[in-house]
């Protein structure tokens, strides 16, 4: 019998339209006018929409491939459709021996994967499936994982002469107790490592909210610019390292918002391109689900 594996991010707009509903599901509440035309501003200028959902649907048919006849795979989301419980149901009626809800963020904290998990829980709880099901998280220290990135990072023409700074969506302070930050700083130790980037380099937070009411984890990547360009530097390359594929966060807080800041600081900026559906990528979860089911 096949084993389905069900790959889970938080999803985004498919549209404009669907930006106040998506917005609403992610907050909790809809946000009052200006707000929201200011988040639909930002999706404008990424082209309308988020590419999120794509790609989640091509990591999972690229997946299915790799992993072979045995498997099933299928993309969720935890604030669009197909949502979560949706898709675990329909999983289960494809008649698979057992489930494995794979977590596209490597990185633990409650607010994003113990989100998710619990959303899965809470329905299987109420809902129970004639199937197992199992949840695969924290695995920043994949070495395919890590290789991807050391692989994107050189496929990128890395200019040693540049400073590199790694970045990773900021949390507020009292989540610090959990995995989260530990296991980024430990992969940017890890693919640091193995891409050999020496002393020139950093890790900045980013996406902290502009009326944050709470102190966040810092340095922001805006600190890191700032001191880059004081120690006389003029080549700035970002990797995204706290993401897997493209979404708002890196097409617009990396692509227009850190590229306009180092470019007024006087540094030439590029960014590493996001793992996404790549071939190295691809072969990481192959090895994930691979390990997990055996």
């Amino acid at each position: 019998m096949k084993t389905g594996v069900i790959l889970v991010t938080l999803g985004g707009p498919r549209s404009l339209e669907e930006v106040p509903g998506f917005i609403g599901r992610f907050i909790g509440r809809q946000l009052p006018p200006p707000a929201m035309q200011a988040v639909l501003d930002r999706y404008r200028l990424i082209g309308g929409s988020s590419p999120l959902n794509r790609i989640t649907g091509e990591q999972a048919a690229a997946l299915e491939a790799a992993l072979g006849p045995d498997y099933l795979c299928a993309p969720a989301f935890r604030y669009m459709p197909p949502f979560i419980v949706e898709t675990l149901d329909d999983m289960a009626a494809k008649g698979p021996a057992r489930i494995l809800v794979l977590l596209l963020s490597p990185f633990f904290t409650s607010v994003t994967v113990g989100n998710y998990i619990d959303t899965a829980r809470e329905h299987l709880a109420k809902h129970p499936l004639a199937v197992p099901v199992d949840f695969v998280h924290s695995w920043y220290k994949e070495p395919l994982f890590i290789e991807s990135w050391v692989e994107a990072i050189r496929g990128d023409s890395s200019d040693e002469r540049a400073f590199t700074l790694f970045s990773a969506h900021s949390l507020p302070l009292r989540f610090g107790a959990e995995p989260y930050r530990g296991q980024i700083e430990a992969t940017v130790e890890l693919v640091a490592g193995r891409a050999g980037i020496g002393g020139n380099r950093a890790l900045g937070w980013q996406s902290i909210p502009e009326k944050a009411a709470e102190p966040w984890f810092t340095p922001t990547v805006e600190e890191r610019i700032d001191a880059i360009a004081r120690a006389g530097f003029t080549r700035l390359v970002q990797v995204p390292i706290g993401f897997t594929a493209d979404h708002i966060e890196t097409l617009y807080d990396i692509d227009i918002t850190h590229r306009r800041y180092a470019e007024e600081k006087g540094l030439s900026f590029r960014r590493v391109p996001s793992l996404n559906a790549g071939a190295p990528f691809i072969r990481a979860l192959k090895e994930i689900v691979t390990k997990a089911t055996t």
